[in-house]
């Protein structure tokens, strides 16, 4: 998808640049406030993206594909199908213009993105770290929790960097012990669905739970 909207997304942050338009530009900042509040901004936009992805059943179809895996680790951050991909690059193409966001921003915000999703995607254990940590960025118990196959913790905690947005808006989910999660989905967990085609299918095919 980088080849498509990577210039399209440059464009677009350039063109709504040049013009002054966007919740940014409404006011003179210094630049490090303003690239502070975009990056709020923005990951504020990922939780509601990945929230309506849970909610919303046509983009569970394609979401779900994150959450059929059965094993929990770095892999998973990039297991993404690309109908999702193709949605949010395009949503996003039509958010620059409204928030005022930069090119810089844009790319710190998404190198900040790359290395949180890979670190709480991680099958690592942080200790008493994890605590501490949880209360300013998702961790990877946090997240844990995230891709347990019970619907009360599937449904929770969809922030992507900051994790104050999941208690903000009561979306905040822990257990005690991490030890005993089962990652997956019931319906999805025929060694097929885990294939490249398998994977591919997840959004059109309606499996039954057992």
């Amino acid at each position: 998808l980088a080849p498509a909207f990577g210039p399209a997304t440059v464009f677009v942050a350039e063109w709504a640049a040049r013009r002054g338009l966007g919740l940014l530009h409404l006011v003179e900042l210094p630049e490090a406030v303003h690239l502070l509040l975009a990056v709020l901004l923005l990951d504020a936009w990922l939780y509601l993206w990945h929230r309506l992805n849970h909610v919303v059943p046509v983009l569970w179809r394609f979401h779900r594909m994150h959450h059929a895996d059965r094993e929990m680790d770095v892999t998973t951050a990039t297991r993404f199908h690309l109908g999702e991909h193709v949605g949010a690059s395009t949503l996003r193409l039509g958010l620059i213009p409204l928030l005022g966001v930069e090119v810089c921003h844009l790319l710190i915000y998404d190198s900040l993105v790359v290395a949180i999703t890979t670190f709480h995607h991680a099958n690592v254990s942080l200790g008493r770290w994890d605590v501490r940590l949880r209360w300013l960025l998702v961790t990877p118990f946090m997240h844990k929790v995230h891709h347990s196959r019970l619907p009360l913790e599937t449904n929770s905690n969809y922030s992507t960097l900051f994790s104050f947005w999941d208690r903000l808006f009561h979306s905040f989910q822990m257990r005690n012990d991490c030890s005993t999660l089962e990652y997956g989905l019931d319906e999805f967990d025929d060694p097929h669905w885990q294939t490249i085609g398998g994977m591919l299918k997840t959004p059109f095919m309606n499996p039954r739970k057992p």
